[in-house]
């Protein structure tokens, strides 16, 4: 924004305005301002300070509203042009805001800043050329600019030249030393590279110039889960709530972390998903009146997640969806990212609507909601990434459930969680806030992929080794995992252990997995540590390198566990004692695969020994798996969309009668 004085009043009296606005006293800039307009009505500084003003309080719709009077008054006035954008920007209107962007650069040739802004605006519209060009032509007008080297460093992240994002970055932070967004920007980057003691540095270096930047603990905490330091992560995510108590991402990613321990506590979980709808539940209320149809012929079905396309959240709704949309459901979208992989495209016919809001603000989703007349709203994503369940505290439908969460969402305003007899067993009900809807055999479906990928014999015939494996992260292979998965290799002669994730291609990460194993007498050459596949289909095949799978604890698999036995691998997995501690018992028990589930420890072992030594039994298990799990309910979309039919209308009857009671 510029501070040249073109008309009156007196540059003084903007400068004292502008003190008000450095220390975010708007109230008292906003009336002296107002004070000002009275001898000064024409004055288009006055407005455009006024505009920004505004938007410094997001309120971007007074804000564009003011700007554009700035500019009728003065209609050369380039810094006015560039703040609308911004607050175009700010609103979403991309389009609208580049256009303003460029009225500003034709005003103003050299505008360093308005060219910065385009090349974001760009980077929105995942447009890498133009937004790699305005960025560059942004730095070489001005040389030191610490921001312009910090989005261009953003731009090569995304378009994927991490090395050019972390250059740039360094450039940004070289300018600007204490620049704490780039050292987040710079942490996040190394993370992306598995360059994993790097981005550590980067975030600790970060802290120690500004321990109250919030994001920092948040995203270090984040990567301490994922190397298995939880209890050091949940320390990080703890100082960033109490650096900001309202820090919905935060709190998820603390009950994320909370599940990877294996001293889970239910209540401390329970208690911190309660202050997490404490802390977060909306700021202000909405009044609003439902717009459903009563005795509707068809429920309308209301779908929040980030997760439809090549995700887990994606795999296990899929078929469900196909189902529903075949019988006397309308089923509406709220899709909070707008996912472009080879599997997102497989989702949007499934709706009537299909709504990105990814940008939207809680209030706007809601009233969309509302509009839109939904009397189911199901929330698929807990506290997993990119969720936004802060809009089920506004209660935005007359019924509301919780599908495919990793344990209670902590929202009473969520009526229902959706398990099974095995996910959710009566024993845990009291650490759930919202009532237990039991689904009659598994609570969640699986969609097999859409290709073929053959099975193939038995790996220990000319191996003349015997295969065990596992492809889950890291992140749920605890210390207690690796210690009974020692006992197993060391049980069984002639073993081998393969591992397969994206973070063994770094050499730290493999040569840590080692050492974790050693301190079990596990030498390396047992270990088998493969990098990410290139394509799904490539992930499938390793299976076929794979005798027996060995499941996780406490965080257990189910994606990788659904996608063993499709490729006729049996899981060996152990019975828990809380949500996500239960998957490979779900998806046995409903396989008829029950003696491939121990209850301890030495049974574990014992079983891993007796499948192992019975080649013949394995053969066979190999060659029928994949047709036992497509007649299950783990893949038997058809069966399990009756089920899941069933219980919305169950869900709505319930609803319908409670509403006529009480009215």
């Amino acid at each position: 924004m510029s501070t040249d004085i073109q008309k009156d009043p007196e540059k003084k009296d903007i400068e004292f305005i502008l003190n008000f606005l450095s220390k975010n006293k708007f109230i008292e800039a906003e009336n002296e301002i107002n004070k000002l307009i009275i001898d000064f009505p024409n004055s288009s500084i006055l407005f455009n300070v006024l505009g920004a003003v505004f938007a410094e309080q997001n309120k971007f719709e007074k804000a564009i509203k003011i700007y554009e009077k700035a500019i009728k008054i003065e209609p050369s006035y380039a810094e006015a042009y560039n703040n609308l954008g911004i607050a175009l920007y700010k609103s979403n209107k991309i389009d609208d805001a580049i256009k303003n962007y460029k009225k500003a650069i034709n005003l103003k040739g050299n505008f360093a800043e308005a060219y910065n802004n385009i090349g974001n605006a760009m980077r929105e519209l995942n447009r890498s050329s133009e937004a790699l060009n305005n960025l560059k032509t942004s730095i070489q007008i001005k040389p030191d600019y610490a921001e312009a080297f910090c989005n261009l460093g953003g731009a090569h992240q995304q378009f994927g030249n991490k090395e050019e994002a972390i250059r740039n970055f360094k450039k940004a932070i070289e300018i600007r030393p204490n620049y704490i967004e780039a050292y987040n920007s710079l942490g996040l980057v190394y993370e992306s590279l598995i360059m994993y003691d790097e981005s550590i540095n980067t975030y600790e270096r970060g802290i120690k110039l500004n321990p109250n930047y919030e994001k920092l603990y948040n995203n270090l905490g984040n990567l301490l889960s994922h190397i298995g330091k939880y209890d050091k992560a949940t320390s990080k995510y703890h100082k960033a709530i109490e650096l900001k108590s309202d820090y919905t991402k935060a709190y998820s990613n603390l009950l994320l972390n909370l599940n990877y321990k294996s001293n889970f506590d239910a209540k401390i979980y329970l208690s911190e998903a309660k202050k997490f709808r404490d802390n977060c539940k909306p700021k202000r209320k909405i009044s609003f009146k439902y717009q459903y149809n009563k005795n509707p012929e068809k429920l309308k079905i209301g779908l929040v997640s980030a997760d439809f396309g090549n995700h887990p959240g994606g795999y296990f709704t899929l078929s469900t969806l196909k189902e529903l949309k075949n019988k006397k459901f309308e089923l509406i979208a709220y899709a909070a990212t707008n996912r472009k992989d080879e599997f997102s495209h497989h989702f949007p016919s499934l709706f009537s609507k299909w709504n990105i809001i990814e940008k939207k603000k809680d209030e706007e989703i809601v009233d969309q909601i509302v509009n839109d007349g939904i009397h189911i709203l199901i929330d698929l994503q807990g506290h997993s990434s990119h969720n936004r369940l802060p809009i089920f505290m506004y209660k935005a439908a007359p019924v509301q459930a919780s599908w495919l969460a990793q344990g209670s969402t902590g929202i009473p305003e969520i009526d229902y969680f959706i398990g099974s007899s095995h996910i959710t067993p009566s024993s845990e009900e009291k650490n759930y806030v919202e009532k237990i809807w039991r689904l009659p055999d598994i609570s969640q479906c699986f969609t097999p992929p859409f290709f073929d990928v053959k099975i193939k014999n038995l790996p220990v015939l000319k191996n003349n080794f015997f295969t065990l494996g596992s492809i889950n992260k890291p992140a749920k292979i605890s210390d207690e995992t690796v210690e009974l998965w020692s006992k197993v290799l060391s049980s069984i002669s002639n073993s081998k252990l393969l591992l397969k994730n994206k973070d063994f291609e770094n050499d730290k990460i493999t040569e840590y997995t080692y050492l974790r194993f050693s301190k079990h007498n596990i030498n390396k050459d047992r270990l088998i540590l493969e990098g990410e596949a290139p394509t799904r289909r490539e992930l499938l095949e390793t299976y076929n390198k794979i005798d027996i799978a060995l499941d996780t604890f406490p965080f257990q698999g189910n994606t990788t566990t659904c996608e063993s036995v499709w490729m006729g691998v049996p899981v060996l997995t152990l019975k828990g004692d809380r949500y996500l501690f239960h998957f490979g018992e779900s998806i046995n028990s409903n396989l008829g695969m029950k003696k491939w589930i121990a209850n301890d420890h030495e049974e574990y072992i014992s079983k891993a020994i007796n499948f192992s030594s019975d080649l013949n039994e394995l053969k066979k298990i190999r060659s029928s798996l994949r047709e036992t799990a497509l007649k299950s309910s783990v893949f038997n979309a058809v069966k399990f969309g009756d089920d899941f039919s069933k219980m919305l209308w169950e869900m709505w009857k319930k609803f319908e009668k409670k509403d006529v009671k009480n009215n």
